[in-house]
């Protein structure tokens, strides 16, 4: 027994309630119900509502009432002009106020601590103590020992100015070191010239704005040159819908120690300074006044009679010696290197270092051409020289102490003001003094208590990572602790959508601060920042994928010295890309935020690691029984004491030889082993081409999935040359991609020698790479038989139904009894993939589609629900756009089958489908076998191609084994519809090359599972045709393929594509079109040369040909 209970019915004789009506007795229940110390009533109970009401008139604080249904509890506690549904509750305009002539249009209650809310009084705030600091300098898993970072001698740790001791939540260092404070760049001109910088600031969101200004005060600080702010203009903000009008220097404190490292001056006190007739301008007095009239406020329109860009039009025209930075963060990295910028020759090292970090962008070096101008202007705001890339992505400066150094200028000087962290830390401080009262400790660093997510809602352009309110919580359920206060950085406007969190956490949002914090006092530009830096003090922090918000929470978190361990993705194929995504990837532009910005930045060496190792078990980790990944990924699984992580060793090892093959900088540092070689392979790791193949590790880590499966991946052939090129480009691209399972080429009809033949190549050129990679060979079930059985033709597709059933039911993998029917050998958890030979792997091929980005065949305007993982009895197929033309052939089936029994619509949803078939191996099994029966005989009524998978859908009708039909797992006709396309039309276009040269770099981006390279693809003057391909590509004197130029493959002059047939014959590709024949032709003739020259530099002499010459239209 908590309490003593009472009800109406106690007091029936006492109040004489016998007397009374009985309509009259819940008018009594209301009132006295009204008059409690607290109240909890009933959402959505109108009698709920009018005690609520009776409790205003009596004049009961709000904080006083309270709803049952979580999601709605503190309900009353904010004030709320009546909308939505009226009858839910009752509003206070009801009873504020009532009693005087004004208008009621806010809150009239000062401040108050609810009994059990969030804290909303500041006085017991300022009476409590803080977090207690620690005194060294280094800060987590980012940090490194004092004897290790001689820059942080003489620094201490900052503070903020506020009225609340907040000063843990400062990052930075304030003062900087003794050798930071006494730093001269060397990339400064020797005379007294003041040099300018001028800039326009992003069309975007100030996440966008912040990382191209991050990137420009790096480069104004290591020239030694001023920055001229952009006049006054409208501001795209994270979580408001209008525009507000601000500048830069409302958000960073450029004080007296940051203008020591970069002048600053207002776009006016530029003009001002320099438009006299001793300036670099020399303005007359309209000239100056219409610069000033701009800098005070101007717009982006260029039909604007206030437009910003004739402000920097005109400091152009005036000023001789200026010049637009020849930069774009699609196209470029900026490289600092003292030789090149003295002497003009960069060293072999430093050009290694720099081709590693450049990654396939055009370097552009510092010299004389970009230090020299009087002014270089940044035209940031218009596309083609946006800088939407994080500066240490972007910017490389080949000495590690000096790169190092920018690291931390960045760090403690590009950090938000003492007002914004104020509020912030506020709030901070609060959500810890609730969290410590239900027994949740703050960490060393003043951190944690709470845990936090950032849920972008709003137009964010990658669907995909954009989900829905089950999503959110079903993602990241299992990373919060029980009876955690979770704190929710959102732009989502509904509180509704946090229902599921709300019905099991208590959730706190920056609007419940508002009075706290003071936040009205705050421009609307602040509010966003402050969300941020609440969030990155969290203990747990899940994130959306692609969102920079979320991205520079990543990087606050890690200046704290935040674990990787407890930074997640809200989206699936990304969840644990914090934990397993590598130090750097310079492709990757800005969809995350990447270690290699914060671990370790003060020391002087290169850093290849973070700090923390895989099998480390000092991290508190959050427990992730459902982490859905690719094989790519490391995977943290509780063994069975809860407690142990295990790790993927493979994942470790590749690290390590990354290490090992890309260190750079010092003599000191470089590993004795290390080896640099132009290979010209862009898209395997170092570790994978040195080593021939997968390392044996991780050989073994690959035989089965992420979630336990063995996938037997087939494709059937015959061993002609034609396909004995196209296997060993499908093989490559599986080592590529790192597939897991085991992939075997089905070979038919093989002659002794040719068998001979091939299994010798085979065990030389293809089992090196795995030994999950096989041949297998078979009888020639090609013939075309009439009805006596003596053979009248060819069909070379018979191979593929015949050759699958003779692996199935003779391979010693499965250990198939004919007696019984039953397979003795092969695992429960075994399924099947039968693919074609020209195809390439883009994605992993698993059995499990849950992840979000699978697009299923969804022909009608009603949602048909799928199931997203393969099991028994539910296999899967890639959507081919032939209908229900397969129920043409349903006599073939006999007058029995259950193929009759399907519908037209059923045969569409279910049945139209090709490569990749994905089953389970006895399902798989029931299908090929019927599969092999049906196949002449529908050949023999269509005795043309399409026959073989016209008959496939037929045999899986008749042993009733319908499908999932996907979209997304493969691409092939640039014009079809039921492909994955869409993943390839939401690509930018300046990624469009790109992307399909590294399908496994630019991992931000969804791909298709496989390229069916069936089709001719072309752009400009660069076809690719399997059919004009020679057959001894793979050879040690063969040339490789000419390529697209990357940079100029989605220019308008290259939106053609020539015949194969007819070189003459010219078809114009509108920008879909062009996209889409961009990618497939760069993708498959990269693929084609990096198989070549993997070929080559295994099995070859140095001296094997590897000019890209060959063009497949002029053969």
């Amino acid at each position: 027994m908590h309490h003593d209970l009472r009800y109406l019915e106690d007091y029936t004789e006492k109040a004489g309630l016998s007397k009374l009506d009985k309509h009259f007795m819940g008018m009594v229940e209301s009132i006295l119900a009204s008059r409690g110390r607290l109240f909890v009533g009933t959402w959505h109970s109108t009698f709920s509502s009018y005690i609520m009401r009776l409790r205003g008139y009596y004049g009961l604080s709000k904080v006083t009432n309270y709803y049952n249904y979580k999601p709605r509890w503190l309900w009353m506690h904010k004030w709320a002009y009546p909308n939505g549904n009226y009858a839910a509750r009752e509003f206070p305009i009801a009873w504020l106020g009532i009693d005087g002539d004004k208008r009621i249009t806010g809150d009239l209650e000062p401040n108050k601590t609810s009994p059990i809310g969030p804290l909303t009084n500041i006085t017991l705030l300022q009476a409590s103590d803080p977090p207690a600091r620690p005194h060294h300098l280094s800060r987590g898993v980012a940090g490194l020992p004092m004897a290790e970072t001689p820059a942080l001698v003489g620094a201490s740790r900052g503070k903020i100015q506020c009225d609340v001791d907040v000063d843990f939540m400062a990052y930075w260092n304030d003062p900087q070191g003794v050798r930071d404070r006494e730093f001269v760049t060397p990339f400064r001109m020797n005379d007294t010239q003041t040099r300018y910088i001028t800039f326009w600031q992003d069309a975007g969101r100030f996440n966008n704005m912040r990382m191209s200004l991050e990137i420009i005060f790096v480069i104004a600080a290591a020239g030694r040159k001023t920055i001229v702010l952009p006049p006054t203009q409208k501001m795209n903000l994270e979580y408001f819908d209008n525009d507000s009008i601000n500048g830069f220097e409302q958000f960073y404190s450029f004080g007296e120690e940051f203008q020591k490292r970069v002048p600053v001056l207002t776009f006016a006190e530029f003009v001002k300074r320099e438009g006299g007739p001793d300036g670099i301008l020399k303005l007359n007095n309209e000239e100056s006044k219409r610069l000033l009239e701009l800098a005070s406020f101007c717009e982006n329109r260029r039909r604007s009679n206030i437009y910003c860009g004739e402000a920097f039009e005109t400091v152009l025209k005036k000023v001789p010696s200026s010049k637009i930075a020849p930069l774009s963060d699609a196209k470029n990295c900026l490289v600092f290197d003292i030789d090149t910028f003295k002497h003009g020759k960069m060293t072999p090292r430093a050009q290694e270092a720099v081709n590693s970090f450049c990654a396939g962008r055009m370097p552009v070096y510092y010299t004389n051409e970009i230090a020299d101008p009087i002014v270089l202007h940044f035209d940031t705001f218009e596309p083609e020289h946006r800088l939407l890339a994080h500066f240490y992505n972007f910017i490389t400066f080949t000495d590690p102490t000096i790169d190092n150094y920018f690291k931390r200028f960045v760090r403690d000087f590009m950090h938000y003001n003492d007002k914004i962290f104020c509020a912030a830390g506020k709030i901070v401080r609060s959500l810890q003094l609730e969290s410590v009262e239900r027994g949740f400790e703050v960490d060393e660093e003043g951190g944690g208590g709470y845990s936090s997510l950032h849920v972008r809602r709003d137009d964010l352009q990658y669907k995909d990572a954009v989900l829905s309110e089950d999503k959110w919580w079903e993602n990241t359920r299992e990373l919060w602790k029980d009876k955690e206060i979770l704190y929710i950085a959102t732009d989502e406007h509904d509180n509704k959508f946090f229902d599921n969190f709300v019905l099991r956490h208590d959730v706190r949002f920056l609007s419940d601060y508002w009075d706290f914090a003071n936040l009205s006092s705050f421009s609307p530009e602040h509010i966003g920042m402050i969300d941020a830096v609440v969030a990155s003090r969290g203990h747990a922090f899940a994130g959306t994928f692609f969102s920079t918000f979320t991205g520079y929470i990543n990087r606050m978190r890690g200046y704290h010295g935040h674990s990787k361990f407890t930074a997640f993705y809200s989206w699936m194929p990304k969840k644990l890309e914090m934990q397993n995504g590598k130090m750097i990837e310079p492709l990757t532009g800005f969809s995350r935020e990447h270690p290699i910005g914060w671990v370790s930045i003060d020391g002087d060496k290169k850093v290849y690691h973070d700090n923390e190792q895989m099998s480390s078990t000092g991290v508190d980790r959050p427990q992730t029984n459902q982490m859905r990944l690719n094989s790519n990924s490391v995977i943290e699984q509780p063994n069975n004491d809860g407690n142990k992580q295990q790790t993927n060793r493979a994942q470790e090892m590749r690290d390590q030889n990354l290490q090992v093959l890309r260190s750079a900088g010092n003599d000191s540092d470089k590993p004795q082993n290390a080896q640099t070689v132009d290979h010209g392979i862009k898209s395997l790791e170092e570790g994978m081409i040195n080593s021939l193949g997968f390392l044996p590790g991780e050989d073994d880590e690959l035989e089965r999935t992420v979630d336990g499966k063995t996938l037997y991946t087939v494709f059937s052939t015959d061993c002609g040359t034609f396909q004995h090129w196209q296997s060993y480009l499908l093989f490559f691209s599986a080592i590529r991609i790192r597939q897991p399972g085991f992939i075997t080429r089905i070979a038919s009809g093989c002659t002794d020698e040719e068998k001979q033949e091939a299994k010798e190549w085979f065990e030389e050129h293809i089992q090196v790479m795995s030994t999950r990679f096989r041949i297998f060979f078979t009888p020639k079930f090609s013939e075309v038989k009439d009805e006596n059985g003596k053979a009248k033709g060819d069909y070379k597709y018979f191979n593929k139904p015949f050759g699958v059933l003779h692996y199935l039911e003779h391979s010693s993998d499965f250990g198939y009894d004919k007696n019984t029917g039953k397979f003795t050998t092969i695992e429960e958890e075994a399924y099947v993939v039968i693919i074609d030979p020209d195809m390439i792997l883009l994605r992993n091929l698993t059995t499990d589609f849950s992840d979000g980005t699978a697009k299923f065949w969804q022909p009608h305007a009603k949602h048909i629900q799928r199931k997203n993982r393969v099991q028994p009895g539910t296999p899967f197929g890639q959507t081919y756009g032939f209908g229900h033309t397969w129920m043409k052939f349903i006599d073939q089936a006999g007058p029995g089958s259950p193929a009759r029994k399907v519908d037209e619509k059923d045969a569409e949803l279910h049945y139209q489908v090709g490569p990749p078939y994905i089953a389970h191996h006895r399902d798989m099994h029931k299908i090929v076998s019927r599969w092999a029966d049906l196949v002449p005989k529908v050949h023999a009524s269509f005795p043309q191609l399409m026959s073989e998978m016209y008959a496939y859908s037929l045999a899986a009708s008749d042993v009733q084994l319908p499908h999932e039909v996907v979209d997304s797992m493969m691409i092939s006709c640039v014009d079809c519809y039921g492909e994955g396309w869409d993943f390839i039309d939401a690509i930018p276009d300046g990624a469009a090359c790109t992307s399909g040269i590294y399908p496994n770099k630019l991992n931000q981006l969804t791909l298709p599972k496989t390229l069916h390279y069936c089709q001719s693809y072309g752009v400009g003057n660069v076809l690719f045709s399997k059919y004009l391909m020679p057959h001894d590509i793979f050879t040690c004197e063969s040339a490789l393929l000419v390529e697209p130029v990357e940079e100029e493959a989605m220019s308008p002059a290259n939106a053609f594509v020539l015949d194969r047939g007819n070189k003459q014959k010219r078809t114009d590709l509108n920008p879909k079109m062009q996209k889409r024949n961009v990618f497939a032709t760069c993708a498959m003739t990269s693929v084609v040369n990096e198989a070549a020259l993997f070929f080559k530099k295994h099995h070859c002499k140095a001296n094997a040909t590897k000019e890209r010459k060959i063009n497949l239209l002029q053969l």
